[in-house]
């Protein structure tokens, strides 16, 4: 059985014939299936923004329609088939909605939706969330996890990796969020979080740790895994200079900072392979 698809597009100025495509229609002899985009940001910013209650409302006439076996509102069986029926509107449509001529396929109307949707239905692209201080611990603790594995193999490296780790400073013993340890602790390494404003006890917890640690033990690798401010947050230029002062105080302080970008750990990664060949070798 042949199934057909049209693309449902918005076109906001006749004149300029621009447009945007924000559904798809399938169907075959015995059933229509409609598919529109999930957010309608792309298309309120393509055009105008009072068009968009029109759209929305089209939509949900598509979706009706469909379930009645009508591949456009309005559409009557005529003693033409729906391609031909759907063929008529697209070829004589001036509106803002319009429809293009229908093309046909063998697959069947289920992945033809699907693969159309795929195809011409664009979502606009959401920014990456901002990570907090628990997200910067998750990362901390995969990557060392992961380049441990590699290392040494997974067995070996279940028994060295120690998640929430106690070190003793020359007061107190501190968590931090992974350490390698074989017997004794080999290094330890904690997550901090800049994407969105660390609170000033978190910030100077962690200076303290680090203080209080190298007092005890002043050769002892210890390294703080940093994600940098995003340009893309409200008071930026003030966060980065918050940022700057904290990392610098926590180098001051004998720890290693490594800053790792969205997506990017290979401060970190050469950091964690440089401690394990040194303890290997």
């Amino acid at each position: 059985m042949v199934s057909r698809y049209s693309v449902i597009q918005y076109v906001p100025d006749p004149i300029s014939d621009e447009r945007i495509n924000f559904g798809v229609v399938a169907f075959d002899e015995d059933r229509v299936l409609v598919r529109f985009l999930a957010g309608w940001e792309r298309v309120r910013c393509f055009g105008h923004r009072q068009d968009l209650p029109l759209l929305k409302d089209f939509a949900r006439q598509m979706e009706a329609s469909a379930k009645l076996g009508q591949v456009f509102p309005g559409d009557q069986p005529n003693g033409l088939p729906r391609h031909e029926r759907l063929l008529k509107v697209a070829q004589g449509s001036m509106n803002a909605i319009q429809f293009t001529e229908p093309k046909g396929s063998l697959e069947p109307t289920e992945n033809l939706l699907e693969d159309m949707a795929q195809i011409y239905l664009k979502e606009m692209e959401q920014q990456p969330k901002a990570r907090d201080r628990q997200a910067a611990a998750r990362i901390t603790i995969n990557i060392v996890r992961d380049l441990l594995i590699r290392q040494v193999g997974p067995e070996k490296a279940k028994g060295l990796l120690k998640r929430k780790y106690e070190l003793l400073g020359r007061h107190q013993a501190h968590t931090f969020d992974v350490a390698v340890a074989n017997g004794k602790p080999c290094f330890a390494a904690h997550g901090i979080s800049f994407e969105v404003q660390p609170p000033e006890t978190v910030r100077d917890a962690l200076a303290w740790m680090i203080a209080d640690v190298k007092e005890s033990s002043p050769d002892f690798p210890l390294a703080v895994m940093a994600l940098p401010p995003k340009q893309a947050i409200p008071d930026y230029d003030r966060l980065v200079k918050l940022y700057e002062e904290t990392t610098h105080t926590y180098t001051t302080l004998g720890a290693r900072v490594l800053e790792v970008l969205q997506g990017e750990e290979q401060q970190l990664s050469s950091w964690v392979v440089g401690q394990l060949e040194r303890i290997n070798g």
